[in-house]
């Protein structure tokens, strides 16, 4: 929750108060790497060719998953037995099988021994695959693959694993000898990754190398374990110093292997090599786009000279358009959160990203330039994706221009719903002011994005969003952004502060902020934001039987009932201390939430003493206004003053009943001169009438111990409102107060003044200073 929260206590400080914070903080949540900035462009509009990972996020190492390597194995798995044994069964045997299991059915097949099994062992459909055709070829590798598992995996993953070079050796040179009598291409295949990864992770990289070439090598496959075997000569490449070599065979497993990418790009880095250097050693300009991708996919800042490079080199390379979806989320990330944040809450904070729009301009003339060129993949896409871009200039003009020359072209619906968000940025932001006719348009784009969330089977895919749910949790995320930084942020620039709240209402039901300190839900925003003539016209909105489809849509959706927003306007006239209509509120909308212990004193800022049971905050406001009708006609004593006085500070920042006035208490926020300017904040703050009351109080009172402690408390209201920017404010608090000379000289001899004396260190120094 933003700290700032209460400070949006009426629409009209909403400028004033509300910036962000820093993200870095020394605990609590850390942000979600989804889901930290305003953003509208999907990240999974390049293709799905497995470069998920390397999508954008500024707060995680990788974006996405990539291509689990143990599906492919399975499938390669599957092919190889024809559909003989299911997909269940193959995991179960190839994963799960111990060594002892396997030798006991390759004993049965060829010895003809019993088979000591569970059932689940004999009735597994490889298990049944291995007897009917006997082949004890592929089983003894799965049988060997089991002996070297445990000496090429790590068994914690916190510390290193103690290698047994002498039986790694031993089982590589089997490897070779196996390999040597095995007939199946696909089987020697690996055997050779297994001989390859032994000598590899036994660290006698010459002899990794030597398998590779005579083993691996003559072997001509496209297959996973072709390139987890390429992966290990690259390795021992690097391990013997010859670390441009292994880059660039690092950089070739990249490109065609999807599932070892993640591993390839890391290992390209450990390597050491200049871009360069790798260059230098391809054989295409294919490879070279592929190095120059690895490259520019570091960059975490904006980094267009990465996409001409590679247009430059392979203009059709699939990594363009990932290079393209990283720069623009850079920017919205950079430029365009700031942008849009600035617009809400009047100022664009801390956000940690901060990129001037001359890199957007960049961005977007390189984006048109290569559509004029007439090479890229899917020049839909750039022209989309250059609109959007315009669109985060302002420049609507141009953004319609490009949305047009796209439209024909944008065929594959990914695009074609990209097309239409930046459509509806577009037309909302170019509205002189959404009226009614507009509204009727927005619904339906509103209706469209209703049915694009997934509701039933979203998840919270907080740190890890696996490649199927990137595309179905953009709308939710999206939309939620459209609906609080767009739409909510229209309305309240033209002062429509019931549609805003309306809207944020929507924007709550779509999704919540997981991590958002300007957050604050619309339930919160129509109790601590709203003035008591808006939240009446809500009120009659909502009681309103003829409205438009709009309303209808946005009434329907709103998540409070109408009750809740008359508490809302009772306790918004309560901050105002008209608790004549605060009476009339309470009692029409039924409350009876509490005003807790409002009328006992606090005589310090911390802990209560007192058994006083708490009353509801009907009760509260018509004692307040009894008070006042008692006050008015002059019969009132000076316990009255005292309990109205008590009655108020109650409800200040600094009250037990604190609540009453917002609904959230900022631990960090103190009396400031420019909350004199707004009457709530004044109050909530500043105590001024609650200090004035007191005085009242002390001034008619004729008991000295009851004028005593009407002082004091009126000293105490005062001293919340004490400021000077250039002196300490215990300093103030101790030498300034208006109300402690009154107290010493007139009160000096009671009780109550020497019992605070002792308690009371503002006090005391106030005294002291004044003897010098």
């Amino acid at each position: 929750m933003n700290w700032k929260r209460f400070t949006i206590f009426c629409v009209s400080f909403l400028a004033i108060f509300l910036t962000r914070a820093v993200y870095v903080l020394s605990c609590g949540p850390e942000p979600d790497p989804y889901d930290y900035y305003i953003g509208f462009y999907n990240p999974s509009l390049p293709a799905r060719d497995g470069f998920e990972p390397f999508y954008y996020t500024g707060l995680a190492e990788y974006y996405g998953s990539e291509v689990a390597e143990e599906d492919i194995n399975l499938r390669d798995w599957h092919a190889f037995f024809s559909g003989r044994a299911t997909a269940k069964d193959i995991r179960e045997f190839v994963y799960t099988y111990a060594h002892p299991q396997m030798t006991a059915l390759y004993n049965h097949i060829e010895k003809g021994s019993p088979l000591e099994a569970p059932d689940s062992v004999r009735k597994n459909t490889l298990t049944q695959y291995f007897i009917s055709s006997k082949d004890r070829e592929t089983l003894g590798y799965l049988m060997y693959a089991k002996q070297c598992e445990a000496h090429t995996g790590g068994k914690d993953s916190w510390e290193a694993p103690v290698r047994d070079s002498a039986t790694m050796l031993r089982l590589s040179r089997n490897g070779m000898q196996l390999y040597k009598a095995c007939k199946d291409e696909r089987i020697r295949e690996r055997y050779a990754f297994q001989a390859t990864r032994l000598a590899h992770y036994g660290r006698n990289y010459a002899q990794a190398l030597q398998y590779y070439d005579s083993l691996a090598a003559p072997i001509r496959s496209t297959s996973l374990m072709h390139y987890k075997t390429l992966a290990l000569k690259a390795g021992a490449l690097m391990r013997t110093g010859a670390r441009a070599q292994s880059a660039y065979i690092f950089s070739r497993v990249f490109e065609l292997a999807p599932s070892q990418r993640q591993m390839a790009f890391l290992n390209v880095r450990w390597a050491g090599a200049t871009e360069q250097q790798v260059l230098d050693l391809c054989k295409n300009n294919e490879e070279k786009a592929t190095v120059a991708a690895m490259f520019a996919f570091r960059y975490y800042e904006p980094y267009p000279e990465g996409i001409r490079k590679i247009y430059g080199l392979h203009p059709q390379s699939p990594m363009l358009n990932v290079l393209l979806e990283r720069e623009i989320t850079k920017l919205e990330d950079g430029y365009l959160h700031n942008r849009l944040t600035l617009e809400r809450y009047g100022s664009a904070g801390y956000h940690y990203a901060d990129v001037p729009g001359s890199e957007v301009l960049e961005l977007q003339r390189l984006a048109d330039s290569l559509v004029a060129g007439g090479r890229v993949k899917e020049p839909a896409l750039w022209q989309v994706s250059s609109a959007y871009l315009s669109y985060m200039l302002k420049d609507y003009a141009a953004a319609r221009q490009k949305l047009m020359a796209a439209k024909a072209g944008a065929g594959r619906p990914a695009l074609q719903d990209q097309w239409e968000i930046v459509r509806l940025l577009v037309t909302v932001s170019e509205q002189p002011r959404i009226g009614r006719d507009f509204e009727a348009e927005l619904l339906e784009s509103f209706k469209w994005l209703d049915s694009r969330l997934d509701t039933a089977t979203r998840k919270d895919y907080y740190l890890s969003p696996d490649n199927q749910s990137i595309n179905r949790n953009f709308y939710t995320v999206m939309y939620r952004n459209l609906l609080d930084y767009v739409v909510a942020t229209r309305y309240q620039q033209q002062g429509d502060i019931n549609r805003m709240a309306l809207v944020l209402s929507k924007r709550d039901k779509v999704l919540p902020y997981s991590f958002n300190f300007n957050y604050v839900s619309a339930t919160d925003f129509v109790k601590d934001s709203m003035q008591a003539g808006q939240l009446e016209n809500l009120y009659s909105l909502l009681q309103q039987k003829k409205k438009t489809p709009f309303e209808q849509y946005l009434c329907r959706e709103f998540g409070m009932t109408e009750n809740q927003v008359g508490e809302a306007i009772a306790i918004n006239y309560v901050r105002q201390h008209d608790f004549a209509n605060a009476v009339n509120w309470f009692k029409k909308s039924g409350s009876s939430l509490s005003a807790g212990m409002a009328f006992t004193e606090q005589l310090e800022d911390f802990g209560l003493d007192t058994t006083e049971a708490g009353i509801s905050q009907l009760e509260y406001a018509a004692t307040m206004l009894d008070l006042e009708k008692k006050m008015k006609k002059g019969k009132a004593a000076a316990e009255d003053y005292y309990k109205y006085a008590t009655g108020l500070f109650s409800i200040s920042y600094y009250g037990h009943s604190y609540h009453f006035s917002a609904t959230y208490r900022p631990s960090t926020r103190w009396y400031q001169p420019g909350y004199d300017g707004h009457p709530g904040l004044k109050q909530y703050f500043g105590c001024y009438r609650a200090e004035e009351y007191y005085k009242k109080a002390a001034d008619v009172a004729q008991n000295p111990e009851f004028k005593a402690r009407s002082l004091y408390m009126a000293a105490r209201c005062a001293q919340k409102h004490l400021y000077d920017p250039n002196r300490d404010w215990y300093d103030l608090a101790s030498e300034k107060n208006p109300h402690f000379r009154q107290l010493i000289n007139d009160c000096g001899h009671t009780a109550f003044y020497k019992e605070t004396f002792d308690r009371c260190s503002y006090l005391r120094d106030f005294y002291y200073m004044g003897k010098r």
